[in-house]
């Protein structure tokens, strides 16, 4: 029996996709826990645990957006992060050199915060549309520190890369 909730309307869905996203945050937080103590390079593994940091402060802010709502955040399990998190395992669990590991690890993690901003990009137009102007800010916080951290990434990437080539 599918005991997943009734979408009448985008109060509903937007609902719906903060619980996702909820989810999403979680297993996205475990996959980093996981894979920093596999980074060696300083700058990398920097940027990773300041990213955990960031986002056990983004999975707050959703718990306050749904303590507002007075819904509860549990209750999905985001499919597309768990099959990207799965990705990320698999390849922790290879036989590879360090820097081509990073750079893998890289990729991998920017696919994750790629499919987030995607989701707080979705869910802060919801809050839009339903003028939640407190979610609003809350959710664009979020939005701008994953891309900032996308953006870290990619710079990083640059040098680990360019390693791995080397390898």
């Amino acid at each position: 029996m599918n005991m997943a909730m009734q979408m009448q309307d985008l109060q509903d869905l937007y609902v719906h996709k903060l619980q996702d996203i909820y989810s999403a945050e979680q297993q996205g937080l475990q996959a980093m826990q996981q894979s920093v103590g596999m980074i060696q390079t300083p700058e990398l593994r920097q940027g990773m645990q300041m990213h955990i940091q960031q986002t056990e402060g983004q999975i707050q802010r959703l718990e306050q957006i749904f303590q507002r709502l007075g819904q509860q955040p549990g209750g999905e399990e985001c499919e597309g992060m768990k099959g990207l998190v799965q990705e990320a395992q698999k390849l922790m669990q290879e036989n590879a050199s360090p820097e081509v590991l990073e750079a893998g690890l890289i990729a991998a993690q920017q696919a994750m915060e790629h499919y987030e901003i995607a989701g707080y990009g979705t869910a802060r137009t919801y809050a839009q549309l339903l003028g939640d102007q407190d979610a609003v800010q809350l959710l664009e916080q979020t939005l701008n520190e994953e891309k900032q951290a996308d953006e870290q990434l990619t710079q990083v990437a640059q040098q680990i890369n360019v390693e791995a080539m080397n390898a």
